[in-house]
């Protein structure tokens, strides 16, 4: 069976489908990296790296809300 990443960041949908691991991988840290610095569509975004349907690493940013 071939091993299906898959890379989902928030209101953008899914941003990375494939065999891949390592391509999976750079577009998780790249996606993570705008949704913290606040760029772009993918801004406070949370985004998800699965692997075979199941969450492999997950970022989830810090909302204003759950900071009070």
């Amino acid at each position: 069976m071939q091993k299906a990443f898959i890379v989902i960041v928030g209101n953008i949908g899914t941003v990375y489908s494939g065999p891949n691991g390592f391509y999976a991988r750079q577009s998780f840290e790249h996606y993570k990296r705008k949704s913290k610095r606040g760029e772009g569509r993918g801004a406070n975004e949370p985004v998800t790296l699965m692997r075979n349907d199941e969450i492999r690493d997950e970022y989830i940013p810090i909302t204003q809300g759950d900071m009070e």
